[in-house]
């Protein structure tokens, strides 16, 4: 019997799922393809949104005690998720990345034995000094859409390192060097739009849980699957997503959702359109200036033509009726010119309907200012405000 799932494409439901540590550890070690012992939230953001383009970027970082197949050794690494639903800026990953290569809070806190003076008695005492050991990083990021440059149709991509000396052999032990490890970072890029239902692989089969192709036809907000034909741990990684679809706080946020990026797609509509009556409306006040400047270069021959001898007064009137020809067309022009700069005022009013829009949903006056290039006294004049 099929069941609805809170589809966690939305940030909210997604959130909602990894809240829940059962969850966030099923789907984490699946990805990582490591036993994970601990899991800890160590940040959980709300989602960025970029104001010109409403695209919405959610990050979420844990620290997890993983173990290492191979030797059975266990390491504390710090995981990045970042997901967004739209095309983004790729500077956006990478500047929130160097920022956690930057913390120095991203380390495991360790105790060695080392000789310091004590202040008090001034004599050197054999004692624990603290140190901060910098975590191996792993960047995952969960896209809803592909890569835009190239179609590489693949649910699940990995990029781990992969040491090689001057001759390419594999280095394989230094992946155990803590400098090594503290300066490479691995990463997972997981492209929602290839995933497919009855995946083959474990990882793809818990990624079901993103997969599309569920959409219920009753809301885009909701999955349709039989989850009891799936397997135990996968009915345990979207158990949140079944107890979201009746919680009517998650349901508010996603309705939410819908509402921004309804409202993103028609703000870029508008003010394309903006943009393009403003190219035309320059380009028609350049073709007012230009007739107006041969209006004013035919006159002037027409009254030198006008002194001339008698033979050249016919020529005269002639360039004086093109003068007036080109006067006349510099009017119609600058009736068009008009004509626009009263769309450009219509479309400054759906502006300020966008602004308060945005200022409905709690987008700061410094950023909307921001979004239209405007000073921000200048757009509380233009709300009101």
């Amino acid at each position: 019997m099929a069941q609805y799932l809170a589809n966690p494409i939305y940030d909210s439901a997604f959130k909602y799922m990894m809240q829940n540590e059962r969850s966030a550890t099923l789907l984490l070690s699946s990805l990582l393809q490591r036993e994970i012992t601990k899991l800890d939230i160590i940040a959980n953001d709300t989602p960025v949104i970029e104001e010109k383009s409403g695209v919405r970027i959610l990050r979420l970082d844990f620290a997890a005690t993983v173990i290492n197949p191979a030797t059975n050794d266990s390491e504390v690494i710090t995981i990045e998720l970042q997901k967004s639903y739209l095309d983004t800026e790729i500077m956006r990953f990478r500047t929130y990345l160097g920022r956690k290569y930057a913390d120095p809070n991203i380390a495991e806190t360790t105790y060695e034995k080392s000789w310091r003076k004590n202040p008090d008695t001034k004599k050197f005492e054999y004692v624990d000094v603290e140190k901060k050991k910098p975590l191996h990083i792993v960047a995952i990021y969960i896209l809803g859409h592909t890569f835009q440059e190239i179609a590489i149709p693949k649910p699940v991509i990995y990029n781990f390192a992969n040491p090689v000396g001057i001759e390419s052999e594999p280095i394989a032990d230094v992946m155990k060097s803590h400098f090594f490890r503290s300066l490479t970072h691995d990463t997972i890029i997981v492209q929602i739009p290839y995933l497919k239902k009855n995946a083959k692989t474990k990882v793809e089969q818990m990624l079901e849980a993103f997969c599309q192709d569920y959409t219920s036809s009753q809301s885009p907000q909701l999955l349709e699957m039989n989850i009891a034909d799936k397997p135990q741990d996968f009915q345990e990684l979207v158990r949140p997503l079944v107890y979201a679809v009746a919680d009517s706080e998650v349901r508010k946020v996603m309705d939410i959702e819908d509402e921004m990026s309804a409202y993103f797609q028609n703000y870029k509509s508008v003010t394309d359109e903006v943009e393009v009556l403003k190219e035309m409306a320059e380009e028609y006040k350049g073709k007012v200036e230009e007739y107006k400047g041969q209006a004013e270069e035919y006159k002037g021959q027409a009254e030198e033509y006008k002194g001339q001898a008698e033979e050249y007064k016919g020529q005269a009137e002639e360039y004086k009726g093109q003068a007036e020809e080109y006067k006349g067309q510099a009017e119609e022009y600058k009736g068009q010119a008009e004509e626009y700069k009263e769309k450009l005022q219509e479309k400054e009013v759906q502006i300020v309907s966008s602004m308060k829009t945005m200022l409905s949903f709690g987008i700061p006056v410094e950023k909307i200012a921001e979004s239209f290039n405007k000073e921000v006294n200048e757009v509380k004049q233009m709300l009101g405000i």
